[in-house]
């Protein structure tokens, strides 16, 4: 049996919710459970929605109880005029509450990504080896993302949400960088998780779900019937979100 960790999960109140997509904590283990995904990495709506600094307590509050099942995911920002933390101050509240991924959205929340601006951040970040996520569509198009890659060749990025017009875009850049993961949610070209395992390898794809936005049974269907080895559905699966959370050092 294929052992499931959702590596891209949006939990909690949203300001214009899905008809029908879970919305409590109690709304996504229901779901967790009927799919079969054991545990799921989580950030919160109100870290995305509204203040990054709001975001933390309320995802601690959602999770409490649920540690064990909901891994936390901080939504983070560059540290400009003291709206965020310092760098060093983020890596200690982490260490201290428990989180080894976060998340960026610089489209959204109207900063660069360019080392003049998220530059000492990411590097503190990529110092104690926490995976960096970050959504295709905040990137504003594949030629940022390669920037990204190649401005902080020690950071691990994972990029989230590819959609299913981005192979040609996204091919050349796994080939020229090895730092860049990609989040299996919507990547629904056919045959296309087989052909990423073929030409860049099942080491370098995580499973997400894309709830509450998307269907996170048809997520798990992508990769139980892809046409790969047993072996390689179970690294995309929970294997290598499993090594990449193993490798941090806070």
């Amino acid at each position: 049996m294929i052992k499931f960790i959702d590596a891209n999960c949006m939990i909690g109140n949203r300001m214009a919710p899905r008809e029908g997509s879970p919305v409590t904590t109690g709304d996504f283990l229901e779901i967790m459970d009927r799919v079969g995904i054991e545990q799921a990495i989580c950030y919160h709506s109100v870290g995305v929605e509204n203040s990054c600094l709001l975001g933390i307590p309320e995802l601690e509050k959602t999770v409490k109880g649920y540690e064990d099942r909901l891994m936390k995911q901080w939504v983070v920002q560059p540290n400009i005029w003291d709206e965020f933390m310092t760098p060093h101050m983020l890596l200690a509240e982490m260490k201290k509450h428990n989180v080894k991924t976060v998340r960026f959205f610089p489209f959204s929340k109207q900063y660069s990504m360019a080392p003049y601006s998220a530059g000492s951040m990411i590097d503190a970040l990529s110092e104690c080896n926490v995976p960096i996520f970050v959504n295709y569509a905040e990137m504003q198009g594949a030629a940022n993302i390669y920037d990204l890659c190649k401005n902080y060749p020690k950071a691990k990025f994972v990029i989230c949400d590819p959609g299913y017009r981005t192979v040609r875009f996204l091919a050349p850049i796994f080939e020229s960088c090895d730092n860049i993961y990609l989040d299996s949610s919507n990547f629904i070209i056919h045959n296309a998780v087989a052909r990423f395992c073929q030409y860049v390898g099942a080491e370098r794809m995580l499973f997400g779900s894309g709830m509450p936005n998307a269907s996170a049974a048809a997520a798990t269907s992508l990769i139980r019937y892809a046409d790969i080895s047993d072996e390689e559905k179970q690294l995309i699966a929970s294997g290598n979100i499993v090594r990449l959370l193993e490798e941090v050092a806070l």
